[in-house]
């Protein structure tokens, strides 16, 4: 028999089977969707046996709810846990009515947490909102992708029920970024800390403290970095007299290991930043790690199995291979003002001795103002000016323009449409460097090389117009070149040449741009500053 669904007044009524007994249950339209699932079930309830008995999968479902460490502080908001967990109570003496509404408050706390799963918590609308008016506000244009999941809610369930094990079903959607799970079991251990009263607080300090000196704040900071595994002991290495107060090698190395953790100058020295960090309430890094987590629901599930992963705070690109890092370097990203954009893509090819075609944008802002200034800047910069993008294209003779009459206006010309078109050749200053690695997307974004070296010494990257610049461009080149053609390269004869020479992959990299202020690395929590205030906003969005 069909399932009988009919509407009456605002509200529907469900003719459901149990033991081959029909039983009505009034429940609201907004949860219609249900209904999908007792159609492919055969209008039989779920979650209940024969016997009238719950099955395990139900308690399973619940406790494994419970356990996500994402949901946890507003768990009772988002399901009906209070009235799942009073029928549950009282699950021997309920009427037939009543374990039929179990079964359906259970098939959709089911499909609510898939839901959640798939595509997380926060209100993406909101969240593209609020970038939104970051950009009518201050210019500038905050770019994020999401990426869902899409599953069979249904047929993921009739497998998990056909395996007793509710987990076949999560595992489908849940987050399968590496590490993912290590840094969801830390939050556990950052609780305990909460519990037990948080983390020690260190005294400010006027001066900076170096090893091999004594300061009464030592004794605090040995406290505080045994609470958070970086020291293994307070005890001091040697027998002196106040000994905890004294900066050790022990402790120093400790010190340099917490600042790695931060991304901090690791020199262990303690001032303000150090002390800064230390004094972070424990709360609130329960906070960025769930937000981080909620994160890692946005990206798409299959990374492939060689990939590329950019952390946009860490400065960081690395190059997975079978789910081990084979390659990482330091990178420079978008200034806070031309942030990088958050996405995944497919690399597809690599150019050698690259012409920078330079956007619209960048002619309009920075370089009408200096030819203004210096006539000769074209010149002197290898820049030459065509009638369009092409480098064969007509070049023009701009030695007699006056570049006074393009300088704060649009008469240069908007991306998509100008009178002429800025390019400059291979070498040199060209900011592009000798190479650069494409995967055509919306946003003109690009990894290349650089001839800026000194950048990567910096402890804060945030130097570009939202591309991203590498440490190392031809140790990722051979990388993928070597396995793509099987042949070397001579590195000195490409540089030396400034021909152009163009690379198509034929098997395309996945390429995932990520913004992750928490992460677990080598068993250690790590975390790095929030450069675009993306946390601020989605904290108040997720809390």
């Amino acid at each position: 028999m069909s399932l009988k669904i009919f509407f009456l007044s605002t509200f529907l009524i469900y003719n459901l089977y149990a033991e081959n007994k029909a039983f009505e249950i009034v429940i609201s339209p907004k949860d219609i969707v249900v209904s999908k699932y007792y159609y492919h079930f055969e209008n039989k309830a779920i979650w209940i046996q024969n016997n009238n008995q719950i099955k395990d999968l139900a308690f399973d479902l619940i406790n494994k709810i419970k356990q996500d460490k994402i949901l946890e502080p507003q768990i009772n908001k988002l399901f009906e846990f209070e009235k799942i967990e009073n029928l549950l109570e009282h699950r021997d003496y309920l009427s037939k009515n009543r374990l039929i509404e179990l079964d359906l408050l259970l098939t959709k706390t089911y499909h609510e947490y898939m839901t959640y799963l798939a595509k997380g918590i926060i209100n993406w609308q909101i969240f593209l909102d609020e970038l939104k008016k970051i950009e009518e506000k201050d210019e500038i244009k905050a770019k994020w992708a999401k990426y869902e999941v899409r599953k069979n809610f249904i047929t993921l369930l009739k497998k998990a029920i056909e395996k007793q094990d509710i987990n076949l079903a999560i595992n489908e959607v849940n987050y399968t970024f590496p590490y993912a799970k290590d840094l969801e079991n830390e939050i556990k251990r950052l609780e305990e800390i909460s519990q037990s009263g948080g983390y020690i607080t260190i005294p400010e300090t006027k001066t900076i403290l170096k090893k091999g000196n004594f300061y009464p704040q030592i004794k605090q900071i040995r406290q505080r970095l045994y609470q958070s595994n970086d020291l293994d002991s307070i005890l001091c290495e040697r027998d002196i007299e106040n000994c905890l107060e004294y900066y050790d090698q022990t402790l120093f190395t400790a010190v340099i290991n917490f600042q790695k953790r931060y991304g901090l100058i690791a020199d262990g020295i303690i001032g303000k930043k150090t002390i800064e960090k230390l004094n972070t309430p424990v709360e609130e890094k329960i906070k960025t790690v769930r937000i981080n987590l909620e994160r890692m629901r946005w990206l798409p599930r299959n990374l492939g199995k060689e990939f590329i992963l950019i952390n946009i705070p860490a400065y960081k690109l690395k190059f997975y291979e079978e789910k081990e890092v084979q390659l990482k370097m330091d990178i420079i990203v978008g200034k806070k003002r031309f942030p990088t954009p958050v996405f995944s893509h497919r690399m597809s090819e690599i150019i050698v001795n690259p012409y920078w075609k330079i956007p619209q944008t960048i002619v309009k802002k920075e370089i009408i103002p200096k030819l203004v200034k210096n006539s000769d800047y074209l010149e002197n910069e290898n820049i030459n000016v065509h009638e369009n993008w092409d480098t064969n294209s007509l070049k023009f003779d701009v030695s007699s323009v006056d570049w006074n009459m393009y300088l704060d206006n649009d008469l240069i010309g908007t991306p998509k449409e100008a009178p002429m078109r800025f390019i400059q050749t291979p070498g040199g200053t060209n900011p592009l460097g000798r190479i650069k690695f494409l995967f055509p997307n919306q946003y003109s974004v690009y990894l290349h090389d650089t001839p800026e070296k000194h950048y990567f010494t910096l402890n804060e990257k945030t130097l570009s117009h939202g591309c991203i610049r590498l440490e190392r461009p031809f140790e990722l080149f051979e990388k993928i070149i070597l396995k793509e053609h099987e042949t070397n390269f001579e590195k000195n004869k490409i540089i030396q040449n400034l021909e152009e020479k163009d690379f198509k992959l034929s098997k395309k990299i996945p390429i995932h741009i990520v913004y992750l202020t928490a992460w677990v690395e080598n068993n250690k929590l790590q975390f790095r500053e929030d450069i675009y205030d993306y946390d601020k906003i989605q904290s108040k969005l997720l809390f």
